[in-house]
């Protein structure tokens, strides 16, 4: 047979053709392999998306402070200053870390109460007692303990003309009322703040968002 440049051509198109159709083949097995690696455990699953992660938008978490509950009421009525009230969180909500965040009357019935959770029953106490939204607020943001790092929310309470930083969990220590004043709470224990709340909106916590030059931010009806 006479090998013409034609003929040579074709014959390298055809075997660039089989190349490539046992190439594609050999891809195709070897993707499937790794994505049965994945779904029978041989590999780590991939990192999580955004759309894994937990979401909360500012009118739920607003939502959870509920000083006109029922049961909230009743509770302030009973405790009726903010020492008792404070104490009463400290010493009778049990802290419970691992607990979903609820509205603050169903904390009140349950006694059981993640960081986020005493800090929401706190502040609609505080509210439920006659104090201004402008006084009162959850504050949330990380601490170093001895686990790591981890997500923390506490109490600013404006009372007396003082400023009052409290935690009633038992996760870095047990605290009084008074105990923490301006900025003595975060300046001992927190890592970074992130953002507070009331019944009347959110507030993200930066140096150039605070409250009267010394504090947080001031959370008062028609904030976004």
């Amino acid at each position: 047979m006479k090998l013409t440049g034609a003929s040579i051509t074709r014959t390298a198109e055809n075997f660039k053709k089989i190349g490539f159709r046992r190439l594609g083949a050999a891809t195709c097995f070897v993707t499937l392999v790794f994505v049965a690696g994945y779904s029978l455990g041989d590999k780590d699953p991939p990192p999580s998306s955004f759309h894994d992660m937990i979401v909360n938008h500012a009118d739920g978490l607003s939502a959870l402070v509920t000083p006109d509950d029922r049961r909230v009421k009743a509770l302030a009525r009973e405790l009726k200053t903010p020492l008792n009230a404070y104490l009463y969180l400290r010493d009778s909500v049990a802290f419970d870390p691992a607990l979903p965040v609820l509205p603050a009357g169903e904390i009140a019935e349950q006694k059981r109460a993640s960081c986020l959770g005493k800090a929401v029953l706190l502040s609609s106490l505080y509210l439920a007692m006659g104090m201004n939204s402008n006084e009162v607020r959850v504050v949330t943001g990380e601490v170093e303990a001895g686990q790591g790092i981890l997500d923390h929310a506490w109490v600013e309470l404006e009372h007396e003309g003082r400023c009052l930083q409290q935690d009633s969990t038992d996760l870095l220590g047990r605290f009084s009322f008074d105990q923490f004043r301006g900025m003595a709470y975060t300046n001992a224990f927190i890592r970074r703040e992130s953002y507070a709340f009331n019944d009347k909106g959110l507030a993200i916590i930066s140096r150039l968002n605070m409250m009267r030059g010394s504090g947080h931010p001031v959370i008062t009806k028609g904030t976004p």
